[in-house]
This record gives structure tokens, sequence and C-alpha cells, in this order.
């Protein structure tokens, strides 16, 4: 397998979040927005992940944990993708593989998707492959350019399309896979050309294709896995559909809610079949929920081990501790940093 490397670009400021906090550090589900993104990254065994930093950058930088393999570049200016990703060049300069493009406000993308793209990439032996997806109505986003062959010949971004142009249903995911060589031998040929002003990296697949490079794409199946977070409203529209995807996963292994919406099921927690939760149950941390369990309406249980068939009356708080096999808990009560709990 190729050795593959991956940039994260996080330097956004997010101005429709209202906020002065760096957008990709907001949370979704509990963990930071540009954590899931660097953690689908790392699943991929990529060997370093550089994320491109700028508006608050110590925030973006505390907000994600240790990893040898992240290192961290910077964007004093905000002057386009391309130019973003040309400020990742030193950290890979002694890189030769396959470079990922991400976006740091895309956390709902699959290291399954990731998977499809770098196997695209690397069977056909494109130059550069990209996301793609395909909707009645692509909206502001940048439109595929196909020549008469139907390769990939371009990208062009609304704001510089032809009406004929903005008709394309094919637009571009911002999500790449580059061989890092020619991406940035392209990046030192794009110009700032058009009305934004701004460098594109959009503009390095013309570039590639004049060149007589190959091109490729893979067309996205599931265009929820690539929607952005640009505001509040979209931020809390995408943590509900990723709980929604936790709490379908346990339902359809054998664990009985009661109004599914009210319930919130972290990443790290682990779930027996026969387990019963409550409404209002939120389970966060390292937990592990064992066989025949019964949570009463409104628990919170966090880094906890609840043994087989205990069952917690309602309105229990459970944290850092251990609970025994058959124990009932009364209704309101607290067990906090007892790991021996008697």
């Amino acid at each position: 397998m190729k050795a593959l490397a991956a940039i994260v670009l996080a330097a956004g400021k997010g101005t429709r979040m209202k906020s002065e906090r760096a957008k990709v550090t907001f949370p979704l589900a509990d963990k930071p927005m540009i954590q899931r993104v660097v953690d689908t990254a790392l699943t991929l065994d990529c060997q370093l992940v550089s994320v491109v930093v700028g508006w608050k950058k110590e925030t973006v930088i505390s907000a994600l944990e240790d990893n040898d393999r992240i290192v961290f570049a910077e964007q004093q200016e905000q002057l386009g993708t391309g130019h973003a990703v040309q400020m990742a060049a030193s950290s890979l300069a002694n890189f030769h593989g396959d470079v990922l493009i991400l976006c740091g406000d895309v956390p709902l993308l699959s290291a399954a998707t990731l998977q499809k793209l770098h196997d695209k990439h690397l069977s056909s032996g494109a130059a550069a492959t990209v996301l793609t997806a395909v909707v009645e109505d692509a909206g502001k986003y940048g439109r595929m350019l196909r020549d008469e062959k139907q390769q990939i010949c371009g990208i062009v971004e609304y704001r510089d399309a032809t009406e004929t142009q903005r008709k394309i249903k094919e637009f571009n995911t911002g999500i790449y896979c580059f061989k890092s060589d020619q991406l940035f031998s392209a990046l030192n040929r794009i110009s700032n050309q058009n009305e934004q002003k701004e460098y594109y990296l959009t503009d390095t697949l013309a570039i590639l294709y004049q060149a007589g490079a190959l091109v490729e794409s893979v067309i996205l199946e599931d265009v929820m896995e690539v929607s952005g977070v640009n505001s509040q409203e979209q931020l809390a529209a995408l943590e509900n559909i990723y709980l929604g995807k936790v709490r379908k996963k346990w339902l359809n292994s054998g664990v009985m809610m009661h109004n599914p919406e009210t319930i919130f099921i972290g990443d790290e927690v682990k779930l027996d079949a026969d387990v019963e939760l409550g409404q209002g149950c939120v389970l966060k941390g390292h937990c592990t929920i064992d066989r025949g369990v019964v949570l009463g309406p409104n628990c919170y249980v966090e880094n906890a081990v609840i043994s087989n068939d205990s069952i917690l009356a309602g309105h229990n708080i459970v944290i850092d501790s251990f609970i025994k096999e058959h124990e009932i808990l009364e209704f309101g009560s607290r067990v906090i940093e007892e790991e021996d709990y008697e």
C-alpha cells in the first residue's frame, strides 16, 4: 500500500457561527469537529496529518488529542484553499506518497468513503481523485467540468460559473486525494485571477488535466457525509443525524429505547443486547452496560460499568464507578468515583 498522509484545512473563522470561537473546535456529540476529522484520517493509517490552522490557532491545536502523527501549519492570511494547502508543504517536505485533502468542518465523512476514494486513486493511477456528488440543485458549490470523453477537466466555482455551468448537477465536495509531488507542482502554477482574488485548490485539476495527467472521481452515495458546518443551526442538525445513526446501530443490536430521540449515547459506550434505556438517558465516556440492565428515565452514566441485570430506577447519576450484578439503585441516588461500589 502506498504511503498516505492528510492535510486538514482548519484555518477559517466561521463568521456565520456568530461566535468568537474557532469553528472547528465546536463539539459534535461531545467531540470537537476537528478531532472527528483527524480521527478519520488516523483510522486510514495516515502516516502524517498536517492540520492547517489560522484563526485562534492555539485553541484549535489544544482541541486535538496529542498524537505523534499530527503536525501543524499556519495560514496567517486567508487567501483561499490553494494557499492553505501550500502552507502545509513544508510539513510534508519529506513525504512521498498520496495526500488526502480534508475539511475540518466536515465531521461526518466516513473512513469507508475515504478508503473508497484512495482505492480508486491507486487502481486508476490518477494524479488526483476528487470526491463528487450529484443532486438536482447543487446550490453554491463548485461544478465539475468534464470533456467530451467524460473525463474530469476542471472545476468552476459557482461565483465564476456561467449560467450553463451552474446547471451542472455534479458538484465538488472539497475532498480529494493527490499524488503529493503533482499536488504541490500544480499549486505552484495557480493564480488568484478570479472574482474572489483567492488561490483556489480546485484550479489544480485543470492544470493537471492540461498537462496530460489523469484526474479521476468517486461519486458519493450519501451526500450527508460531506455536509459542512457554517452555522449553529447546521451544527445542531448534523449532531442529530450523527446521534440518530448511533441509536439506530444499538436498536438493531437488541437494545430497547423509550423515546429514542431523547437518549444520548457516546462513541465509546458499549451496550449488550436486552439493555433497556428510559427516555432522557445520557451515556458518555467509556461505559459498558451489560446484558439485562434497565436504566430508568433521565439517568446519567459516565465512565462506568453497569453489570448484568442491574436496575437504575431513574434520575440516577453514576460516574467513574462499578455497579455489581443484580444491584438496584433507588430513584435519584448517586454513585460517583466508587470503583469498589458496595
